[in-house]
């Protein structure tokens, strides 16, 4: 793996934390591979940092989901199926459409509002100039969006549940076949519509236009959701 990481400056207070968002970076930007193993203390070296911080944060993204325990050997990253992804998709449009009908619906202040319509354009702005550069920073400012629109709702629970889905898909490549053609484009550009249709207070019109936008996760072969 591509050494990174060594400069950040981890407190002993965060650094479980601080560690977790390391390795988190390394699952989302691929150099960690769905199906692959990799040991606490391969981990430890590549990020500059004792075997304990990175075994514990790597058990904390086994709890996630995105990591599962490999006896003797380490941790692998979760390969997901089609039908898991299936099912990421299914339950994405549950719970972001209605968190999305419910924050346009709402008095979630003008602050909020303008934070959501923000982060729609940075997406926009983060977007890669080409199809050789790296999806990450849009991916991130994908990521931010979407979770601005569930916090607006004010459910921890709600939101936990939503971060762990998009981090499920992350780590599993769902974005990469929209990296080869327009499909980042035209998945930042559905963001404004969406924060749009918040700003406007139209639950009804943020909730469709939320539930075309989650067309992207839906596996090929797979029916829409309803």
């Amino acid at each position: 793996m591509e050494r990174v990481g060594r400069e950040a400056k981890l407190s002993q207070s965060t650094l479980k934390q601080s560690t977790q968002a390391l390795i988190r970076q390394l699952l989302f930007s691929g150099v960690m591979i769905p199906g692959e193993i990799y040991s606490a203390n391969s981990l430890a070296t590549h990020l500059g940092i004792s075997n304990s911080p990175a075994r514990e944060a790597m058990m904390a993204l086994a709890a996630n989901g995105l990591l599962e325990p490999v006896r003797n050997r380490g941790f692998r990253v979760v390969e997901l199926s089609e039908h898991d992804r299936f099912e990421v998709y299914e339950m994405r449009v549950l719970i972001e459409v209605e968190a999305v009908r419910q924050a346009a619906a709402r008095d979630i202040g003008v602050e909020v509002i303008e934070k959501i319509v923000d982060l729609a354009q940075e997406s926009v702005e983060k977007l890669p100039a080409s199809n050789r550069e790296p999806a990450l920073p849009y991916l991130n400012a994908d990521h931010d969006f979407h979770m601005a629109l569930v916090d607006a709702v004010g459910n921890s629970r709600w939101s936990k549940i939503v971060s762990n889905l998009r981090d499920e898909s992350r780590v599993n490549g769902a974005y990469r076949h929209l990296e080869d053609n327009q499909g980042l484009q035209h998945s930042a550009q559905e963001h404004i519509g969406i924060a749009q249709a918040i700003r406007d207070r139209d639950p009804e019109k943020a909730a469709a236009l939320m539930l075309k936008h989650l067309e992207y996760a839906r596996p090929h072969g797979y029916p829409p959701a309803n």
